[in-house]
């Protein structure tokens, strides 16, 4: 079995910031220049060290004056990708991820990566962002279209040295090393084991970034000499970087490299600036994993092939954005140590963030360049112990789920036949949507469920639907919104909202109890939603679903603005507004699990503006259950959608559950925790209703506060890429 200081070690060596400072220094260095050409001739000739030296000293290296397979000048491709990355982030605006550092620096990104294979261009992921971007866009941002344009070109001749950079070190390193490096947990697959260093590398992921960092405009006094990003090792094995350039936009783009970026002196300790005196260098710096898998192997007796990964820290003082591109080498996923007893490098990744997610303390330092964890906390807090899962609610946490099932969507999800082989076909278990997007560690609302699959949150992360048009201010006024609710006459009106001083659309409910000429009573009913048509629903909850607060089982009717219905592309606009009447799944949320009655609703009918929306209808029933009409109540649901046209995403404050007597018009308001998550976005499939419910009666509600804040902390470990 596999020793606890061995997985610790392992596990520990993340991305790591020093205590060490990374203020200026007047000192400076410059890397060691290998020209492409003499590292691709020299590939299979063991009679030079061209890159060790480099590697044993400092722990980098510059590869320059590199070619495409078309004969392109790298420093060329580099420029007419990069120039237009900044312009290209900004032209996105708010969909691209953000992350403000200590310094007052705003770095913006596109992620992606490359999976293992012998053609680097075929394996290369799309940059989902800009690619979804450019489709909704197709006129818009000059900027992003010539970013795309070269992006390919660029990313594969990055891939070609990076395999050669890998099979130099191969040769170098020779007999030092055993054979096979690694072992794969797929051998008996047909799979064959690692033997050396370029099979390690081609055989892993390669995690690409592009970004851009700018100086915010809120930057504090005496920031500057702050550190942008403290002193730290990268996790992998290496990175291939671009060293980061000024973008001038008033000068037609022009770019010059920037300065700012240090290494710490391995003979020294000091921290020195490291200068590039040319825009053609690619360089590979080591990482924490060459400890794990090359020095902690090497039969080197004197110590003269021991690599060293580089401590490096960036600060920057220019108000100009900088862009930089940087390519981290990964262990392969299924590759574990020959000590290791088969734990493969993928599955310690995820147990780092397991543990990390459980609050449990994972020593730092063992084997590793730096002493201190770098990651990123965002924290909810349960602060009810009471709210578990009996009392509905997702009341749990990932660390609770068993071993045959993942944690996804809040919950713990059981694994089918299917997703509980994944490994054994080299795919990854991943929390999905029906868009084969990846929510990071399952934490997220939406329609998610467990999938094979080799996507990531990296690869395919979760983007927003398209958003339909939005009210115009100007012109959905509140005399507008007056005059919509003014149609006809009810015997009864009340306010859906429990709260008026909370966010989210004023909504009313009138009604009348009528009766048809046979004597049979009716309930003559009108929903408006201050708001644009996404969707429009109320029904009966099932007071018998304590996970959902009544929505599981309910019997409702759905006013939608389309029909034939894709989890994938939404609703068929063309089909029309229709209203039906549902049978929500007793487990499945989802709106593709609902089940359409097909039952025929009495003088059902939609109205929407560009402003406002509104669900009218006639009947006794929904679904066959009878409204109480005779002075007892009924336990109601209701929830609207004003954002896009796939029956899923609404506010938390576009929402509730009640009793109404419809004989009185007394109405109780349900209030309890809201659902994890519920501060910020749900689901349809979270519908409307809250939880375990407490009673608040109408009068009240504006003064009432809701119990507890309850969420999850989710520990998420920060690549320190620049």
């Amino acid at each position: 079995m596999l020793t606890s200081p061995l997985v610790l070690r392992l596990l520990a060596c993340a991305s790591l910031a020093s205590t060490a400072s990374s203020s200026s220094t007047s000192a400076k260095t410059t890397p060691q220049r290998i020209i492409y050409t003499g590292l691709s001739s020299a590939a299979d000739d063991s009679g030079s060290d061209l890159l060790l030296d480099a590697l044993t000293k400092d722990g980098y290296v510059s590869i320059t004056d590199i070619r495409s397979q078309h004969g392109l000048h790298f420093r060329e491709m580099k420029r007419n990708l990069m120039s237009n990355l900044h312009e290209c982030l900004s032209d996105i605006g708010e969909d691209v991820p953000l992350q403000h550092l200590d310094d007052g620096t705003v770095r913006k990104s596109f992620a992606t990566v490359t999976l293992p294979s012998a053609d680097d261009a075929a394996s290369q992921q799309p940059i989902h962002l800009l690619d979804d971007y450019l489709a909704r866009n197709p006129h818009k941002s000059a900027a992003c279209h010539a970013f795309q344009e070269h992006l390919s070109d660029f990313r594969s001749t990055v891939g070609d040295a990076t395999r050669l950079f890998a099979a130099r070190l191969s040769v170098e390193l020779g007999v030092a090393l055993p054979s096979p490096l690694l072992l794969s947990s797929n051998v008996k697959r047909g799979t064959d084991h690692y033997d050396d260093v370029e099979s390690v590398v081609m055989g892993s992921e390669h995690l690409e970034h592009f970004h851009s960092y700018q100086k915010g405009d809120d930057v504090k006094e005496g920031n500057d000499s702050m550190a942008t990003i403290e002193l730290h090792t990268d996790q992998g094995l290496f990175i291939a970087f671009t060293p980061g350039m000024l973008v001038d936009h008033s000068t037609d783009q022009s770019m010059e490299l920037s300065d700012g970026f240090y290494v710490q002196d391995s003979t020294t300790g000091e921290n020195v600036l490291l200068e590039f005196t040319q825009d053609d260098d690619l360089v590979f710096m080591l990482g924490d994993g060459v400890n794990q898998i090359i020095n902690n192997q090497l039969g080197d007796e004197d110590g003269k092939k021991v690599l060293r990964a580089t401590p490096h820290a960036l600060s920057l003082s220019h108000e100009q954005p900088r862009v930089w591109y940087g390519r981290m080498v990964l262990a392969p996923s299924d590759a574990y140590l020959p000590e290791a007893a088969s734990t493969t490098f993928g599955q310690l990744r995820q147990v780092f963030v397991e543990s990390s997610s459980k609050g449990e303390s994972i020593p730092m330092g063992i084997g590793c360049s730096s002493n201190s964890k770098m990651v990123i906390n965002t924290s909810r807090f349960l602060a009810d112990e009471e709210h578990d899962e009996d009392e509905g609610g997702h009341g749990v946490s990932e660390n609770q789920c068993a071993d045959d099932s993942m944690f996804c969507w809040y919950r713990c999800m059981a694994l089918t036949e299917e997703t509980a082989t994944c490994a054994e076909r080299r795919l990854g278990l991943q929390c999905v949507d029906p868009r084969g997007l990846v929510v990071e560690g399952g934490a997220g609302h939406g329609d998610f469920y467990p999938a094979c699959t080799n996507n990531t949150h990296i690869t395919h992360p979760i983007t927003p639907y398209p958003q339909i048009e939005q009210q115009d201010t100007d012109v959905c006024t509140a005399d507008l919104w007056t005059e919509f609710n003014a149609e006809e006459e009810y015997d009864h009106v009340i306010s859906l909202k429990p709260d008026p001083t909370k966010p989210g659309p004023d909504t009313n409910l009138y009604w009348s109890i009528i009766e048809s000429e046979d004597g049979q009573k009716k309930l003559k009913a009108r929903l408006t939603f201050n708001d644009v048509f996404g969707w429009l629903a109320m029904g009966f909850a099932n007071e018998f679903d304590t996970v959902h607060n009544g929505m599981n089982g309910g019997k409702v009717l759905l006013m939608k603005p389309g029909g034939e219905y894709s989890p994938v592309t939404g609703l068929d606009l063309s089909v029309g507004p229709n209203v039906g009447a549902y049978v929500i799944d007793d487990t499945d949320s989802a709106f593709r699990h609902w089940v359409d009655t097909e039952s025929a609703v009495e003088k059902a009918s939609h109205e929407h503006t560009d402003c406002f929306t509104a669900l009218s209808f006639e009947s006794d029933n929904i679904s066959g259950q009878t409204f109480s009409l005779e002075g007892t109540t009924d336990d109601i649901i209701w929830a609207g959608n004003s954002n896009d046209y796939y029956v899923g995403y609404h506010s938390p404050f576009s929402r509730a559950r009640l009793t109404i007597n419809w004989l009185t018009g007394d109405v109780e308001f349900f209030v309890s925790k809201p659902a994890w998550g519920a501060e910020d976005d749900a689901d349809v499939s979270e519908a409307g209703p809250l939880d375990s419910p407490t009673k608040l009666e109408d009068d009240d509600s504006s003064s009432s506060t809701i119990g507890a804040s309850i969420g999850l902390a989710i520990v998420i470990i920060s690549i320190m890429m620049h």
